[in-house]
């Protein structure tokens, strides 16, 4: 066996421990002192190489004993009873890389060196250093010490309280021994450790392309430098472990096995073999059970000594002889009784073997804690001693508590191990998970005893998690998954900053595996989320200066990653996300260098950059890795996130050129499986679709951002394939939004295609299909989401010309709103072939925009209403902006190649009508409510609508009892780009309530004008203090076998709700005892909520008074001002939004100050 790869690096932070650092030889003195001393002298004067030393796992106790000593040339090494071979090649490897040029190794007697290492034994030294020994310590514990006795010696004590313990020992000494130039120091430390768990380490048993035998070797030295003890061979790929359990192994392959069975013995981890029988086994067959334990018998002739007989992932209701149900009985409960016939045998044979750890078993309900005859079952009839695995709350749980651990060993009756789907990635192809070790609370040791990784398809790549999973079982109380993470890392990185910055920014890319992390790219979210604050209030500078040197960080980051890894395996197994990132990273940066050539003006450079961004996208996209699931799909990379900047900045450039409302973007809160990504839906191709990567829950969404306020009509959302025909949103709303925060029904569905029509004179720019119920377990396809627009406005281009387009592009392409698509001709140009872009109808124009490619050469010209041709100029180097003179309207554009110039490609020509509004004035939010004595900010949005910045003055006009500040402000409204002035808008103490208008008006330097008005509704002023609250509450009916009772909606508890009857008339009352003046009501709703409702008030609960009408709510929490009076207040439902009742978690009711 070769050396162990080098492990551990000593960092700055975390479990620090400080050491004293020796005496220095006096100022003056130094030089000539030194140049006298011997070289043992010399190195005990240098000081050690850092105050700090860390160790992981994190050890139970530490203590800093004196600063240490330098290792000399010649160090003995005692061997005791505890010391075994691997233990001893630990020690020898660590003294070779320390320069150690002679190691007197003996047997128990003291060689008298300098420095003694005393392996497995040396009690005598640990009372000379007044250190307890190990023996009261718990199994594979063990207590280290180095120090120097009274005679001056120095000693490193590594006593295990058995041959594991020892052998750890050994690794916690590689990290207390430190390089340093001349001589390698050795800490003065005290460690008295042991395990937490009994079982630490992986599970192989991830689906796709399993390890190889190089990984797997590789994986098993990994373990045993990091304490684990547990690995199981349980792949499912390998089909003699799942489809073909019945077959011997080859020859070959049962030699390999053999090296793995050694290789894991020599690392104190214990090789654990599964077999897989559930597909087709007969639980009472003899013959069965016989080609079982031949397979293990097989195994342990080749040493190894633990067993797994995994149940998982079959269906046992399916039986596989006649037999079985007939003995044992069917459903949960004889699937139960059948399996624990079957372990039992096994586990039979276990014990007659007299040397083989007990039998585990995975369930097949491996994944909750609840009661169930199947469980039942194994409680009570499967052999005690048998441990069993399971998940956790899921197959891949968020968490993992101490509660949920405790119920688990109940309900199994069992010891409990877990089988933690983490970093596993087979069900999330084209993801590398690299986050921290998320979501398992500290105590778990209590309940359980072990927790074993399931790793990714990647071996190296998963060693980041594994650190912690190693931290985490072996000291569970104190585990910081942040600390670990990064300590692994820094492992990774063989120390180097440089190298850890590197992967942190790798690591934050691929973080969103969809359970245990759900965020996608957090650090670089935050640094996208900046620029955009910084860009929109106009700071340019700070925008782009912010997000620059990040992003040309990232691009680089694999690169140095490359260079700077230890693990020799960690770069290639990543290559694909590596690769990924850089192109990703550099379409960032094309998109920024784009923002900031527009926003200075500078419309080539800008156009240079846009057309490096989509070529890098697909490039990314393109590439794949060679595993399995992986291959099928691309590397995700910050998906959500980078690729949401990317359009976002292309929109921005968009509307700097004037195509605002021409991209149609797809939006959604779903994740994507594989590459079946949201622009799909928007294709105009009904055999593409978009597919989430798990099911929706209720509030998630599908839909499209026309880019602008739109005239809408008929919306169409097409969902399921053929192959999965429950992958659709079983109970949705359909609605639009102008602003993307107040939301109108269109219609709501049930069904795999829902339809519907907005009424005349809609507007939109958002519209959303939004699931109002959880969709579990079925999954979303969408393979068309189109919104009829109907803008007459928009006019309609329609291309023709010569040189034909070439394969692959079209003439329309020159003028469908689209920088992406491009017309490019099969021929370069003759005499008078020319392209015409002809409108539906004439505007007056103000400039012309044409996109091209930098060799093509044209002169261009516009039409005038009486089809005069004018000369505006010619085309320039790709980037093309002329102005237009005053022409009137203008009706078609012509490019005039200049004939013998290279074969011509246009992207876009864009006109830029002179007939649009100076600029677009709205208001965030439409409306206002203000409290008397109170003030609320709104923000008047000014947009861009021309090829210049505008300049101007926003003033608000007065209406009693109300104040504006500012009344009057300058602003200027870049090209292509929105500014916001916030107004403070206060009522007096003593104003009228009710509605009033504000009018709002933007007037340029030169005495243009736009104007708008602003609604403004002030109420009485309201107390904190909820009326509602335990008072006494009646209602129309309750949901039928639910106990959801009217009191739990006026009892201030959110875990409890009151649920109707399912009638869209449903009512609940509530008697404040007293006729009250009433200014606010608040309806916190569980997922079935109103989509329409009545507030009434009774002095009599006879007498009803419609206060407050309610016909579009979207859930959630619903805020209602009111100003009236009552004792009884009525929720009064008009139409339910789901199949189900009304569903109140409260209802809160605040009086009139």
């Amino acid at each position: 066996m070769g050396a162990a790869p080098r492990r551990w690096t000593i960092l700055a932070a975390a479990l620090l421990l400080p050491l004293a650092s020796p005496a220095l030889p006096q100022a003056g003195a130094a030089t000539t002192a030194a140049a006298t001393q011997s070289p043992e002298a010399r190195a005990e004067a240098d000081p050690p190489p850092h105050a700090t030393v860390e160790i992981w796992p994190t050890p139970q106790q530490v203590t800093t004993r004196s600063p240490g000593f330098p290792l000399t040339p010649t160090v003995g090494l005692v061997r005791g009873d505890t010391a075994d071979a691997s233990a001893e090649r630990v020690v020898r490897q660590i003294l070779e890389r320390a320069g150690v040029r002679t190691v007197v190794a003996t047997d128990g007697t003291d060689p008298g060196t300098p420095v003694t290492i005393w392996l497995g034994g040396g009690q005598h030294v640990l009372d000379a250093l007044r250190v307890e020994g190990p023996a009261d310590l718990p199994a594979e514990g063990y207590v280290l010490a180095t120090g120097r006795t009274r005679d001056d010696r120095k000693h490193a004590v590594l006593a295990g309280v058995d041959a594991d313990g020892t052998y750890y020992a050994a690794q916690t000494f590689r990290q207390v021994v430190q390089p340093r130039p001349g001589r390698h120091w050795v800490h003065g430390v005290t460690v008295r450790d042991w395990p937490a768990m009994r079982y630490r380490g992986s599970i192989e048993g991830f689906y796709g392309t399993p390890w190889s035998h190089e990984d797997r070797l590789d994986h098993l030295d990994y373990l045993g430098a990091h304490k684990m003890n547990t690995y199981e061979y349980a792949p499912k790929d390998d089909p003699y472990h799942r489809e073909r359990w019945r077959d011997p192994y080859p020859a070959e392959k049962l030699a390999e096995l053999g090296e793995l069975i050694d290789r894991a013995r020599e690392n104190h981890v214990d090789f654990t073999f599964a077999l897989s029988p559930g597909l087709s086994i007969c639980y009472s067959s003899p013959s069965d059970l016989a080609a079982l334990l031949a397979k293990f018998e097989a195994i342990y002739e080749l040493g190894g000594r633990a067993f797994n007989v995994p149940l998982d992932d079959i269906d046992y209701n399916q039986w596989h002889c006649p037999e079985d149900p007939e003995r044992f009985g069917t459903g949960g409960a004889g699937a139960g009784r059948a399996q624990a016939y079957l372990l039992n045998k096994v586990q039979e044979w276990v014990e007659s073997k007299g040397d083989v750890a007990p039998l585990q078993m995975v369930p097949t309900e491996y994944y909750n804690t609840t009661e169930t005859p199947y469980k039942k079952a194994l409680r009570e009839e499967m052999d005690p001693d048998i441990v069993v695995h399971w998940t956790g709350i899921g197959v891949i749980p968020p968490a993992i508590t101490t509660a949920q651990a405790a119920a688990a060993r109940e309900v199994f009756g069992h010891e409990v191990l877990v089988w933690d789907n983490y970093p596993v990635n087979d069900y999330i192809a084209g993801r590398l998970p690299l986050a921290d070790y998320a979501g398992r609370q500290p105590g778990l040791s209590t309940h359980l005893v072990g927790v074993l990784s399931n790793p990714a398809n990647q071996a190296a790549v998963s060693k980041v998690s594994l650190f912690s999973f190693a931290d985490f079982s072996w000291h569970d109380e104190t585990f910081d998954q942040t600390r670990a993470w990064l300590a692994a890392l820094s492992e990774l990185a063989g120390g180097d900053p440089a190298t850890v910055a590197a992967l942190r920014a790798f690591a934050d890319v691929t973080t969103y595996d969809g359970t245990l992390h759900k965020t996608q790219a957090p650090v670089l979210r935050e640094h996208l989320e900046a620029f955009w604050r910084a860009w929109e209030a106009g700071d340019t500078e700070q925008a782009v200066s912010g997000l620059r040197p990040y992003l040309e960080a990232l691009a680089e980051a694999p690169k140095v990653i490359r260079a700077g890894v230890t693990d020799p395996r960690f770069a290639p197994e990543a290559a694909a996300w590596l690769d990924a990132t850089t192109l990703w990273a550099r379409a960032g940066l094309a998109a920024v260098e784009m923002l900031a050539a527009q926003a200075r003006g500078d419309g080539a450079a800008a156009w240079q950059h846009r057309q490096r961004i989509q070529p890098l996208v697909e490039q990314a996209t393109a590439i794949r890795d060679t595993r399995l699931p992986h291959r099928n799909t691309y590397p995700r990379i910050a998906d959500g996130v980078l690729d949401a900047f990317l359009t976002k900045a292309q929109e921005a450039n968009d509307r700097w050129l004037g195509l605002t409302g021409a991209r149609i973007s797809p939006v959604t809160t779903l994740g994507t499986y594989q590459d079946n990504v949201p622009a799909r839906m928007v294709d105009g191709d009904v055999a593409t679709f978009f597919w989430s990567d798990a099911a929706p829950k209720a509030g998630d969404h599908v839909g499209v951002d026309l880019g602008t306020a739109r005239a809408i009509g008929e919306v169409t959302v097409l969902m399921t394939k053929p192959d999965s025909p429950n992958d659709y949103i079983h109970q949705g709303v359909l609605e639009y939004s102008v602003d993307g925060r107040t939301w109108q029904t269109l219609t709501t569905g049930t069904t795999p295609e829902v339809r519907a029509t907005a009424p005349e004179g809609t507007t939109a720019r958002y519209v959303r299909y939004r699931a109002t119920a959880d969709n579990s377990p079925y999954w979303l396809v969408v393979r068309e989401f189109t919104v009829e627009v109907l803008d007459d406005d928009a006019p309609v281009y329609a291309v023709t010309g010569t040189p034909p387009a070439a394969s692959g592009s079209t003439l329309a392409s020159a003028a469908d709103g689209q920088v992406d698509t491009w017309y490019r001709a099969s021929a370069a140009p003759t005499e008078g072939d020319a392209l015409t872009v002809t409108a539906s109808r004439a505007r007056p124009l103000d400039r012309l925009i044409v996109l091209s490619t930098p060799e093509t050469r044209a002169t261009v010209r516009v039409r005038d209403a009486d089809g005069a041709w004018h000369t505006l100029g010619s085309l320039a180097d790709g980037y093309t902006e002329l102005a237009a003179p005053d022409l009137g309207a203008v009706d078609a554009v012509r490019l005039d190649w200049e004939p013998g110039s290279p074969a011509p490609g246009i992207a876009e020509v864009i006109p830029r009508h002179a007939d649009v509004p100076l600029v677009d004035l709205s208001f965030d939010p439409a409306e206002v409510s203000v409290e008397r004595g109170d003030s609320v900010t709104v923000a008047v949005r000014l947009g861009s609508t021309r090829t210049r910045d505008v300049t101007g003055t926003v003033t608000v006009g007065s209406a009693p009892g109300v104040q504006v500040e500012p009344a009057s402000t300058e602003v200027t409204v870049p090209r292509g780009a929105d500014r916001v002035v916030e107004l403070k808008i206060s009522a007096d103490d003593d104003a009228e309530t009710g509605a009033r208008e504000l009018p709002v008006r933007f007037t340029t330097t030169d005495g243009e004008e736009v104007s708008g008005t602003l609604s403004v509704s002030v109420w009485p002023a309201t107390s904190d203090t909820n009326l509602a609250l335990g008072k006494p509450v009646t209602a129309s009916g309750v949901e039928p076998t639910t106990e959801y009772v009217p009191e739990n909606a006026v009892d201030g508890d959110l875990d409890t709700r009151w649920a109707s009857d399912y009638d869209d008339a449903s009512w609940l009352t509530v008697d404040l005892g007293t006729s009250t003046h009433l200014g606010r009501a608040v309806l916190r709703w569980e997922a079935a909520y109103g989509e329409a409702y009545r507030l009434e008030v009774s002095d009599d609960n006879e007498t009803w008074e419609t206060v407050a009408t309610v016909d579009d709510s979207d859930g959630g929490v619903d805020e209602i001002r009111l100003d009236a009076h009552g004792r009884y207040v009525r929720f009064h439902g008009v139409r339910r939004a789901t199949q189900w009742g009304y569903s109140l978690w409260e209802l809160e009711l605040y009086p009139v100050r």
